[in-house]
């Protein structure tokens, strides 16, 4: 009898019973993971996205900012005065004419920027922007007269820098010969890519005076356009951009991912206050209307991983162009 109860206390599980657990178990098993793989996907989804998103926000802003400054001179209103050399052959209107700050392309064959551009993406178009709302770290510490080559200042600026002088009666720009931290900026004829006029040939506009009467500002020349990535590898493109702020164009990236940039001009009509963004840099161009651009709608697209793609747009107005 005892045996008997002891062979029951002893008994486990039958083999159907355990293969039923094992099969429950792997029902729950796979749940998980089906549940941990789905979260994972959803998760590397919404980062892509989010990725694409930044990037495609980030672009914008970089362009939009400097169209908002397009045409800024300072305290002036007039057209600045080229003491710049402007018969340099290493002087390009298009990038350093503050008085025309603002041209576009539909695409680079030919222009004098082509050689400058790192993998430029064909069927893409280009913008070069001009303002001089960067204020210099220098400020004039003495009356200077319009035949005067040095100007005294405190601080200073870097040598081949674009600077702009301007006030209400009138605005200069040249470029910085003298070494940073000088003491003086110069407007020399030697030692920097472009030089300046002979004060012979094109003095100052008017005098100047100290103090905040007088603005002292750098040139922001900047030309963006869609390129090959330094960072996402091959095949991969970017925003990228080419300074022309210290005479020499310096090229780099922006923002990785991006793989499309398309402008479309709005321009002053007598027609009425509408405004019209079908306009094209190269209708733009052959209307010759540069100058009646007062907004630009600028559209990009960001290519991201797990084939994300996404377009962004804006409209910025040309704020000092407005009336």
């Amino acid at each position: 009898m005892s045996d008997q109860l002891l062979s029951k206390a002893q008994r486990g599980f039958s083999l159907i019973e355990l293969m039923i657990a094992m099969v429950l178990g792997l029902f729950l098993v796979g749940g998980v993971i089906v549940v941990f793989i789905g979260s994972s996907q959803s998760f590397s989804h919404n980062e892509a996205l989010s990725r694409v998103q930044e990037s495609g926000r980030f672009a914008l802003e970089m362009v939009a900012q400097e169209l908002r400054n397009t045409g800024y001179k300072g305290s002036c209103f007039v057209n600045a005065v080229d003491i710049i050399n402007t018969a340099d052959a290493q002087y390009e209107a298009d990038a350093y004419d503050l008085n025309d700050p603002i041209r576009g392309w539909t695409a680079a064959t030919g222009e004098f920027f082509a050689g400058s551009l790192v993998g430029y993406e064909a069927n893409t178009d280009l913008v070069m922007v001009k303002h001089a709302a960067n204020t210099a770290t220098a400020s004039l510490s003495a009356d200077i007269d319009s035949t005067d080559t040095t100007f005294p200042v405190n601080g200073g600026a870097a040598p081949g820098a674009i600077v702009v002088f301007s006030d209400a009666v009138g605005c200069d720009l040249f470029q910085n010969t003298a070494a940073l931290n000088a003491g003086s900026l110069q407007r020399g004829t030697l030692g920097q890519t472009i030089n300046n006029q002979t004060v012979a040939a094109q003095p100052l506009s008017h005098s100047y005076l100290p103090g905040d009467s007088t603005n002292i500002a750098l040139l922001s020349s900047t030309l963006f356009y869609i390129g090959s990535s330094d960072l996402g590898g091959a095949n991969t493109t970017a925003l990228r951009s080419v300074s022309y702020d210290n005479g020499v164009a310096n090229d780099q990236e922006l923002v990785d991912g991006v793989n499309d940039l398309t402008l479309s001009y709005a321009v002053v009509s007598g027609a009425g206050p509408a405004l019209n963004y079908a306009n094209t840099a190269a209708q733009i161009t052959a209307a010759n209307s540069w100058d009646d651009v007062v907004a630009v709608r600028v559209v990009v697209n960001v290519q991201g991983e797990q084939n994300i793609s996404h377009q962004f747009a804006t409209t910025v107005a040309l704020r000092n162009r407005l009336q």
